[in-house]
């Protein structure tokens, strides 16, 4: 699912559902995994994710965050988080109860390298 941020620092889905009404219908509907991506850069997901722990401590949460908020500038669509800085906010999401962490819109290979490494640090 994706989330937007609210005015009041919540966060809901375009239809207005939050992490937490997302985490019961799935759960009920028989999903084996639930989780957040797109839409925010890796540090709002952390807030997610507690938000999915609140009210679920079992099931395996999935984020791939945006390698932060998307700004079109001369022509071209760019994302200021730098593989060093999502690799550090991996730390908080694991802390937060993520199980898997990827990327979505604005990750690269490089991204997606310097999170695994930082995972596997956070791991040992």
């Amino acid at each position: 699912m994706t989330f937007e941020k609210t005015a009041v620092d919540e966060f809901n889905t375009m239809m207005g559902v939050s992490p937490e009404e997302m985490v019961k219908r799935l759960v009920d509907a028989g999903a084996d995994i639930v989780g957040a991506n797109c839409g925010n850069g890796s540090e709002d997901m952390t807030d997610i994710v507690k938000k999915i722990r609140s009210c679920n401590s079992n099931i395996p949460v999935l984020i791939q965050a945006n390698a932060g908020i998307p700004v079109y500038h001369d022509g071209k669509i760019r994302y200021g988080e730098t593989p060093e800085q999502m690799a550090v906010v991996a730390e908080k999401l694991i802390a937060a109860g993520a199980n898997i962490i990827g990327g979505c819109c604005g990750t690269t290979p490089l991204h997606i390298a310097k999170i695994a490494e930082r995972v596997r640090l956070y791991n040992h």
